[in-house]
């Protein structure tokens, strides 16, 4: 292939029009005649990387440093693919290499950003966030990015600010209009309203990507008690989040179904637990909006305890070792241990080897069989609330966890609602005094005795600074990071009234 410029260009746009099996193909063929094209490995490895094929890709990106190793960018895009396997040793290595051969890329600096969110390092965080944004004044993304490390540490002026020079950027830059809209309390003449309607109704702009401007305007809306135009944005925002996304509420039915059978009474009371016998986390779990975020920030007030947020080093481990669940019935004594270690492992990399930790992953609800396994003696605070509240705070809500896709269509949501409720029935039955309830309502009306019960149940002595969670400077890294930065507040009770007339029919169908 003579042309390789012109050959070059075909690939990418092969890539940027998603063709990946195509791009991958024709990407081979490339390099069978240009070996020493370092280039054509870098846009090898993002194409693999887009088709989850990671083992793949990195091998690739090490080809590629092997006929360059002064091409600064395949440093950063493999940095990329360790962290995604949680080795955030070997990730900071190599986006540290990739700026050591060229200062005046702001991609390692991001990720170095993004890297260190993940390790709860804010300071560090601002500081690569920052020095992106240095290089390069007009990187919108890198404004973003250090907005939200902003917001989640409840300096949301700074944040504001941020998203507001992102927008100037780019106007289209939706999640950044999504993101400014939570720190807005919207009212009459707002410029942002003006702002999201215009354009919402925009027609050069298709509607399918005017998702998060929908969530938007129906928080907007909300804010200003225009329930019928909240309710009109809010499902419209829900039906073509739900037209992007993969769900099936079946396969959902049938890995509830199979986990309540894995874990019957006979194997539970039969269980060989690991060796691991530390009481070092405590899970946090519930429906999305259930008051996790709330009980977490409680709890990591504690001088004793590290708030790691949302982990998903469980999920992960699920998917590795148990890809088809049967396999935990022939579970053995060293995979278990195995397990075990590796979760611990995973969890002493991001709190610093603290010595108790938080792990707030709502969806870790389906696991706590499995946890019972790997980690008998670690505490498990289930949060509870009125299910028509849940239920109308999800539906309400523009998540990106792929985990919670079925929160787009009020059917689906609502049947996962009762495969939530059966399932932790099963838990109290299956492994009793394993889990402690904490009810969202009463801690709201009575805070001190339930804190302390919280406490209790942690086996943590009493401290003053869970009462004034509200001062706790740590990242929260979920939808409900503004709401748990205040104090103990009771607008959010019984929310659902106001949109009872259009979610009747739907609530009927939840548990009483």
């Amino acid at each position: 292939m003579k042309d390789i410029k012109h050959n070059i260009q075909k690939l990418l746009n092969l890539y940027k029009s998603k063709k990946l099996a195509e791009a991958e193909s024709f990407n081979k063929k490339l390099l069978r005649d240009n070996s020493k094209v370092v280039f054509l490995y870098n846009v090898l490895g993002l194409i693999l990387t887009d088709q989850k094929k990671i083992d793949e890709a990195i091998n690739c990106y090490k080809e590629g440093i092997q006929i360059d190793p002064k091409y600064a960018m395949i440093y950063n895009n493999l940095g990329s693919l360790y962290k995604r396997k949680n080795d955030y040793e070997e990730a900071e290595r190599l986006f540290k290499k990739s700026i050591k051969l060229d200062k005046n890329i702001v991609e390692p600096y991001n990720n170095l950003g993004d890297l260190f969110i993940t390790l709860n390092d804010y300071k560090k965080s601002i500081s690569y966030f920052k020095k992106a944004i240095e290089i390069n004044p007009k990187f919108s993304i890198g404004q973003y990015n250090l907005a939200i490390v902003y917001k989640n540490i409840g300096k949301f002026e700074e944040a504001k600010k941020l998203l507001n020079n992102a927008i100037l950027l780019n106007k289209n830059f939706f999640t950044a209009h999504r993101t400014l809209s939570d720190l807005i309390k919207y009212k009459k003449n707002e410029k942002h309203m003006n702002i999201l309607k215009n354009i919402y109704d925009d027609e050069k702009i298709p509607l399918d990507e005017k998702t998060e401007i929908a969530f938007s305007l129906g928080k907007a809306s909300d804010d200003m008690k225009k329930y019928d135009d909240a309710f009109k944005y809010f499902s419209k925002g829900n039906e073509l989040r739900n037209k992007k996304i993969s769900f099936s509420i079946n396969n959902e039915k049938n890995e509830f179904n199979k986990i309540k059978d894995i874990f019957n009474r006979d194997f539970v009371k039969n269980l060989s637990s690991s060796n691991i016998l530390e009481s070092k986390v405590i899970f946090i779990v519930g429906m999305p909006r259930s008051g996790t975020t709330l009980v977490e920030q409680i709890v990591s007030s504690h001088p004793k305890v590290y708030g790691g947020d949302e982990l998903y080093f469980l999920p992960s481990l699920v998917n590795t070792y148990f890809d088809d669940l049967n396999k935990i019935k022939h579970n053995n004594k060293e995979t278990i241990n195995k397990i075990a270690k590796e979760y611990i492992s995973n969890v002493n990399k991001v709190s610093n080897n603290s010595k108790i930790i938080t792990d707030k992953l709502p969806i870790n609800f389906k696991w706590i069989g499995l946890i019972k396994l790997i980690l008998p003696n670690s505490k498990i605070i289930h949060c509870t609330r009125s299910a028509k509240d849940t239920c109308l705070s999800i539906f309400k809500n523009y998540f990106t966890n792929p985990r919670l896709n079925f929160a787009y269509d009020l059917n689906n949501l609502l049947e996962f609602y009762n495969l939530y409720h059966s399932l932790m029935i099963h838990w109290k039955n299956t492994i009793p005094g394993f889990v402690y309830d904490v009810n969202y309502e009463k801690l709201i009306f009575n805070p001190k005795e339930e804190i302390n019960n919280i406490l209790q149940t942690c086996k943590l002595d009493w401290s003053d600074k869970c009462l004034e969670f509200y001062r706790n400077k740590r990242l929260i890294k979920t939808a409900s990071d503004t709401q748990a930065r205040k104090k103990i507040y009771k607008g959010s009770i019984n929310s659902w009234k106001n949109y009872e007339i259009f979610m009747k029919k739907f609530f009927t169908k939840l548990p009483n």
